[in-house]
């Protein structure tokens, strides 16, 4: 059966959130658009190549992300997906901690195929 495109955003989502947990930079290669930009909830704004760097080098290494809700709406230029994951990591040298993340993404295509644009994380 062909997926719709609201399976085809939230495998996306989910793809990310699951290649996240397992610091699968190859994967998010894949999944992120070059220009994408990841918003910490500290505000920072990460370029994506520094992001990838600090998953390959172990500076940010996540566990696991589970999923709480996700909630997806189209836009004019492509798709607003908004999702809650409880994400444990160690940041920066930082203990191994659990924090309940809400995820804002943008979503367009990019020559053709659905790529994440950014992505801005706070806390719920």
């Amino acid at each position: 059966m062909k997926m719709t495109i609201n399976d085809e955003i939230l495998k996306l989502y989910r793809d990310y959130n699951d290649a996240m947990a397992a610091d699968d930079t190859v994967a998010l290669d894949r999944l992120l658009a070059p220009d994408f930009t990841l918003t910490h909830m500290t505000g920072y704004v990460q370029p994506r190549a520094e992001w990838l760097r600090e998953l390959r080098l172990g500076t940010m290494h996540y566990f696991s992300s589970i999923e709480d809700h996700v909630e997806m709406t189209a836009t004019a230029a492509g798709w607003r997906v908004v999702g809650q994951n409880r994400v444990t990591a160690s940041i920066h040298g930082s203990g191994k901690y659990a924090w309940p993340l809400n995820t804002v993404m943008v979503v367009e295509q990019v020559d053709g195929r659905w790529q994440i644009m950014s992505a801005v994380v706070t806390t719920y």
